[in-house]
């Protein structure tokens, strides 16, 4: 039977059902963020059976998703918030599956580049489709919380997708699926994919158990679900293209150091695989379960002190977090590069936790999947188009040793952390300066709660 999710009521504690979603919350990002990041554990056997070059692996680990998802998400946004979301997270993880499972059957890199398209199609829904069911499902002050735990999922399938994909794989050198049918013939890395497909199935049987939450009812019968209505409001849409430009340029150094740590700790600190996965997906899951909850609970702490701006303070304390812990992937010391991994997760697993926040908080509740969906296709088209290639580029042009990973990632994300740092500071400046930046519907869930926005 489906549980019910329904309009949040104000009260202490959360339901069973609201504890359901918070587990689900948690768990379909998990799932879909290791189908998405799976190739980076993988890339090295990949290049060395298709014949690819650094620069051509980076593409694969890259455009085809960002493409895909860049161009899907937005559309996906406004069909959220038509309310669809249940359907269309259960349908997109058919897709992103299928995709995933087609990796594994790939003959050349043409093949790969549609199985990865595939893949970045079904997972568009996903980020709007949670923003919008956290609007609706949780009250104003618990919304930091809510998609702190789905920032935590996201960075637990990105911990997972280490080190399951390190562990599966040595599993299959070793010969533990060669009896399965289909499978059991195919190369180790091919295995892998198909294996790792199959949890991504089971979602839209878990989407069965949930039943769609109340909608808020727009303040004005004239609003509608369009992109036009929501850069009418006053003074919301500046902070948004900041947090856009924000969270992207902060894609673009994340994904590109994802992209490239295994193989700066192969390279330089000759670790195996499978070593580079459980090790990777340790630091990387320790670092999600800090930043996840710590980014939440302060977005939501800081709001009931200053309101909207309370998830903004957040992204400038991540992005100051994130610029002082490049340094350490440069040190030649395997442990402080592990630290240095640590503190980034964290950083940017709090950031996107309130950029987030403050849509599900500030955009209009018709709006929140269209909101969160231009967020997320700015960061895939942006980020995961240009992140590993970016590396790749600077580790080339700069005539860096092969091994010397370590630099092309410094120079190429140090500039970008500054750069995110300043626009924070700017952002967090303008909204603290208007009265006049946030739509009605957020001042209404904040005076709910008996809290006040105004200056």
């Amino acid at each position: 039977m489906a549980a019910e999710v329904n309009t949040p009521k104000p009260g202490n504690r959360l339901s069973p059902s609201d504890l359901w979603l918070l587990v689900l919350l948690f768990l379909v990002p998990l799932i879909g963020y290791i189908h998405r990041l799976i190739l980076n554990i993988l890339i090295d056997p990949v290049s060395q059976e298709l014949v690819l070059t650094d620069t051509q692996a980076s593409f694969l680990q890259g455009p085809p998703f960002a493409l895909a998802y860049g161009l899907m998400v937005i559309p996906m946004g406004l069909l959220v918030d038509r309310r669809k979301r249940l359907v269309l997270i259960g349908v997109g993880a058919l897709v992103w599956s299928t995709g995933t499972l087609f990796c594994g059957f790939a003959s050349d890199s043409s093949e790969l580049f549609l199985a990865r398209v595939i893949v970045g199609v079904g997972e568009a829904a996903l980020t709007p489709a949670a923003v919008s069911l956290v609007g609706d499902a949780f009250e104003g002050h618990r919304r930091g919380l809510a998609m702190g735990v789905f920032f935590t999922g996201v960075n637990a399938g990105f911990s997972s997708a280490y080190a399951v994909g390190g562990v599966t794989l040595e599993f299959a050198e070793a010969g533990y699926f060669a009896a399965l049918p289909w499978i059991g013939e195919l190369a180790p890395w091919r295995q892998v994919f198909c294996v790792i497909s199959l949890p991504g199935f089971l979602i839209p049987l878990l989407m069965l158990t949930l039943r769609e939450p109340i909608g808020e009812v727009p303040t004005s019968t004239s609003e509608s679900s369009s992109l036009r209505t929501l850069f009418r409001h006053p003074g919301f849409p500046r902070v948004l293209i900041l947090l856009i430009a924000i969270a992207s340029i902060l894609a673009v150094a994340d994904n590109g150091i994802y992209a490239w740590l295994p193989r700066l700790l192969s390279r330089l600190y000759t670790l195996q695989p499978s070593e580079i996965g459980v090790s990777l997906g340790i630091v990387v899951a320790i670092g999600g379960l800090v930043g996840g909850p710590v980014g939440g609970k302060l977005s939501d702490y800081f709001s009931r002190q200053l309101g909207t701006a309370g998830p903004l303070l957040v992204v400038l304390l991540g992005t100051l977090l994130a610029l002082v812990s490049v340094p350490l992937f440069v040190s030649d010391v395997l442990a402080l590069v592990y630290v240095g991994t640590g503190f980034w997760v964290v950083a940017i697993v709090a950031t996107t936790t309130s950029v987030f926040t403050f849509v599900a908080v500030a955009a209009p509740p018709q709006l929140r999947g269209a909101s969160s969906s231009i967020v997320t296709a700015a960061m895939a088209l942006i980020g995961l188009g240009l992140g590993p290639t970016t590396i790749a580029v600077a580790l080339e042009q700069f005539n860096f040793a092969r091994e010397r990973v370590d630099l092309a990632i410094l120079v190429s994300v140090l500039p970008l952390c500054l750069v995110v740092v300043t626009l924070a500071f700017i952002v967090l400046r303008l909204h603290r300066r208007s009265t006049s930046l946030v739509p009605i519907s957020a001042r209404e869930q904040y005076t709910d709660n008996n809290v006040s926005i105004e200056r």
